[in-house]
């Protein structure tokens, strides 16, 4: 066992200070000029400065179904595409209507199940729709990490796949976060041949020396996107990560950016898509819970713009429906991995310059009901699916057991998780007096557990670390989780000192004031490793654990807190 430095001491305290916002949007935005008589030279003169001021072109490479590209300003910094290389003309009357797909919380299912209805079936579906006019695909994030085919190769196959289906753009979530920074820059720049998805993550700043920064990081996402529609309808989205999420991340992993309030980076940049960009539609692409967000004030009229911040808000990392309306704005957000997708449609008039809410649309679309109507896949996605699987199936379908007896909730398959950390760190000949986890993605019910159900359950590449706690706060969060010990007699008393084994998403945890906040006294801090000096994931033990025992049951009965081994 090889001890480690991990980024930061687990017992320095950071202090977060408060993001620096804007306390005037205006002087943010350059002002019109007031027109004056001027000579012929002054004139010339005035018309030449401005072409310098004006954003440089953008060039009309084709994302999609779209033409345009990445626009640097003073400002912002954006996405700007048309359905077409020319400018569209916009109606001064009738009505135009916008229909725009969503989906969040895709989480790398690949797999077609009883419930989710796979990448193949989703894509397919997608790649239909957007051949249609005025029809925008968004995504609110955590689109790859949670399965194995998918975080084989840290999602690659699920952004290469929607991106040939036509999706229109995305937005960061917390689990976007989980392989680094790195992979995360990485993987938003995959391209097939010029195409690729465009990402927006307007709130996410740099973060250095307890201090919020003033830099957004262009990096992991742009900040707004406008799409010029068929109908000449001008479409500005802003996408943002919730705030507090910075929380719902291993912290080792995000010490460098932090996220800023997402509602207030809503209004500013819809402010300056409104008066500046002259768009007509603001949508809100966010990775934060409908429930979260329907009573703020998204849906209030700004007093720059006089006009509402967001028309529509799309959201996503409830992981279950949920559907709101306040004054007029729709708040939406559909099921998790697949399971259901849907369609806003919103009418626009022209003539009075405002989203008509008496007729917005919203309809929810279920695994069934695209297998039935889309029952024939495209060759292409069916293809570039196939040829992957072939490759990860043999490891994914390894059977780990076939012992497993009983319905295993989330909570279950958490002690079984904590009983296979604690057993692997005294074979290891270490001691520990608890092992704690926290509970599993998912539920598991069926007697044979392979390798992609364990990948199901427990996606994430959690480090085990050792160390000594004895506070308050420490004695609570061993308490709070799926804990097992060996020695029924260990009792939890606030300020006797424990050796614990755990994950190091609960060990190095911090608050939004970057607080290690809970296992704030630890000392004597080690990352379990292997043979070769390299950390052991909490996924790898357990595989470990099942198949060094081959015969025994794991009843999930056993598994609970009537148990005394599992607190």
């Amino acid at each position: 066992m090889k001890k480690r430095n991990l980024f930061v001491s687990i017992i320095a305290l950071f202090t977060l200070s408060g993001c620096d916002f804007i306390d005037n949007i205006l002087a943010r935005f350059k002002q019109p000029q007031k027109q004056e008589e001027t000579s012929e030279n002054e004139e010339q003169k005035k018309e030449e400065n401005k072409e310098q001021e004006q954003d440089p072109p953008i060039p009309k490479t084709k994302i999609g179904e779209f033409y345009g590209g990445v626009v640097e300003g003073d400002t912002y910094t954006g996405y700007e595409f048309s359905k077409s290389q020319s400018d569209i003309e916009r109606p001064r009357t009738g009505v135009g209507e916008l229909n725009i797909y969503a989906f969040n919380d895709f989480h790398g299912s690949i797999v077609e199940t009883e419930d989710e209805v796979g990448l193949k079936y989703l894509a397919t579906f997608f790649k239909d729709k957007s051949k249609k006019q005025n029809t925008l695909i968004l995504d609110q994030g955590d689109t790859w990490q949670g399965s194995f085919e998918s975080n084989y190769q840290y999602g690659s196959l699920v952004q290469d796949v929607f991106n040939y289906a036509g999706v229109s753009m995305r937005t960061v979530g917390n689990h976007d976060f989980d392989w680094g920074l790195n992979k995360l820059e990485s993987i938003i720049n995959r391209k097939i041949d010029d195409d690729y998805i465009p990402t927006l993550a307007s709130n996410v700043f740099d973060y250095a020396n307890g201090v919020n920064g003033h830099n957004q990081q262009k990096q992991y996402g742009k900040e707004y996107a406008i799409f010029s529609m068929d109908n000449g309808l001008k479409v500005g989205v802003v996408g943002v990560i919730g705030k507090s999420q910075i929380t719902s991340i291993s912290s080792q992993l995000v010490q460098d950016i932090c996220f800023t309030d997402h509602i207030k980076k809503v209004q500013e940049i819809s402010d300056f898509l409104r008066v500046y960009k002259g768009c007509d539609v603001i949508i809100a692409s966010t990775h934060e819970s409908s429930g979260n967000l329907y009573d703020s004030t998204l849906s209030n009229i700004s007093n720059v713009s006089h006009k509402r911040y967001a028309d529509l808000v799309l959201s996503g990392h409830a992981h279950y429906k949920q559907e709101y309306t306040t004054n007029g704005t729709k708040f939406v957000q559909w099921d998790s991995n697949g399971q259901s997708t849907g369609l806003i449609t919103l009418k626009y008039d022209f003539a009075n310059n405002k989203v008509v809410d008496d007729d917005t649309e919203v309809n929810t679309y279920y695994p069934n009901y695209i297998k039935t109507y889309y029952p024939t896949i495209d060759p292409t996605i069916e293809k570039m699916v196939d040829d992957y699987l072939a490759e990860t199936n043999p490891a994914a379908e390894e059977i780990l057991s076939s012992n497993f007896i009983g319905y295993w909730s989330s909570t279950s398959l958490g002690y079984l998780m904590s009983e296979a950390i604690f057993y692997t760190v005294k074979n290891m000949g270490f001691s520990a007096d608890f092992a704690v986890c926290n509970y599993a993605r998912i539920s598991f019910n069926s007697e044979v557990f392979t390798y992609r159900d364990l990948y199901k359950c427990f996606p994430f590449d959690n480090q085990v670390i050792l160390m000594d706690v004895s506070s308050p706060n420490s004695c609570s969060s061993i308490s709070a989780n799926e804990t097992y010990r060996e020695d029924t007699s260990i009792e939890l008393i606030a300020g006797n000192e424990y050796k614990v084994a755990v994950i190091d998403y609960l060990a190095l945890h911090q608050n939004e004031s970057r607080q290690y906040n809970y296992f704030p006294d630890a000392t004597n801090i080690y990352v379990l490793s292997d043979s070769n000096e390299e950390p052991l994931i909490y996924r790898n033990i357990l595989k470990d654990y099942l198949k060094n025992n081959p015969v025994k049951t794991f009843n999930s009965s056993d598994y609970n807190s009537s148990n005394p081994h599992c607190l």
